[in-house]
């Protein structure tokens, strides 16, 4: 019997999965839109034939009689609209059940009837409670589903579920010797934010607030209009993470007239740094209350946007490490990402 590993982290800008054929094997990696909607049978037929040639984009499964499209295929043929309010593991069983049948096409396992899955997951801090109820879940859906490869029976062997900001923690602590010190978790995300503390390595004080990267581009789109969620997400990541390069605004202004343009650019930029700023007000009030904390990891992508005021804000809130004139505050808990 065929073997796959995986990881799976139902992030809200991008559904991120690694995999590999054997747990030596160098692991490989994919992502998909995270877009997931509920179709009829009948709807998804005519994705089968496609699957082989491009199986990110013309995922769906069928579980319990019911049939749902995710990804590229749920986002731009059934357009789905993802709901950031809502707990990422709502949507969790159909993510997992597509990502891994992707996973499996990648690797070219010959599925037959069955093959065994070693799983694991990423929640936010705040729902790692509900992790029993998704093992449960995710078993009872393994055993018989619908996908463009035909009907798949998966042998879940192993199954462990994280919360966001767990690998960095783990980094963290085989390069730093923490002793009894409380290091404090950090994760800034598109949806949501979470923040939890790892002492003697175990897991406590897991929360989650809804202000995300999502929550600047709300505020964005109040204050302007007709900016699509995805166009102006993509800009204003970009503008804030070049230092205030202006090309990926002016490229998305929908105004003709020169005059009209420089007024369109000035609104926006002006909405952009209202936002920006009305954002981080609120993340540090809530911020506040996970206090104290010895020693911080902070990571997820909107962390590369804040990290100076980030730095700033803690710096005069955590105890110097020991033998050190200075306080521990590390993005990404000191891993380094490959340039691509």
């Amino acid at each position: 019997m065929e073997h796959l590993y995986a990881v799976v982290d139902y992030g809200s800008s991008a559904l991120k999965v690694v995999y590999s054929r054997e747990l030596n094997d160098t692991p490989k990696y994919f992502t998909m839109q995270p877009e997931i909607i509920e179709v009829s049978a009948d709807a998804v037929k005519g994705y089968r034939k496609n699957f082989s040639s491009d199986p990110a984009r013309h995922a769906f499964v069928g579980t319990n009689d019911r049939y749902y499209a995710v990804g590229e295929l749920a986002q731009d043929v059934f357009r789905s609209t993802l709901n950031l309010t809502e707990p990422k593991s709502n949507n969790a069983i159909g993510r997992t059940l597509a990502a891994i049948t992707v996973a499996a096409q990648l690797a070219q396992i010959n599925v037959g009837k069955k093959f065994r899955l070693f799983l694991s997951c990423l929640l936010p801090a705040g729902e790692l409670v509900d992790r029993d109820i998704l093992e449960d879940n995710l078993r009872e859906a393994f055993k018989n589903f619908d996908t463009p490869m035909g009907r798949l029976q998966i042998n879940l062997k192993y199954f462990n579920c994280h919360p966001e900001g767990g690998g960095l923690a783990i980094f963290y602590e085989e390069h730093c010797d923490l002793a009894d010190r409380q290091l404090g978790v950090i994760m800034m995300g598109h949806r949501n934010s979470s923040c939890f503390v790892v002492q003697n390595k175990i897991y406590r004080r897991l929360r989650s607030t809804d202000l995300g990267f999502a929550t600047i581009v709300n505020d964005i789109q109040i204050a302007t209009s007709a900016y699509k969620d995805k166009k102006i997400t993509a800009a204003v990541a970009t503008y804030l993470s070049q230092e205030d390069d202006k090309a990926p605004l002016i490229k998305m202004l929908l105004r003709n007239n020169p005059i009209a343009r420089e007024q369109e650019l000035d609104k926006l930029l002006k909405a952009i740094d209202l936002s920006t700023r009305k954002f981080w007000n609120s993340f540090v009030q809530w911020l506040a209350i996970q206090l104290p904390l010895d020693e911080v990891v902070f990571g997820g992508g909107v962390a590369e946007l804040f990290k100076i005021e980030m730095l700033d804000y803690l710096s005069g809130k955590l105890p110097n490490l020991p033998n050190k004139n200075c306080p521990a505050i590390y993005l990404h808990g000191g891993l380094e990402y490959p340039e691509n």
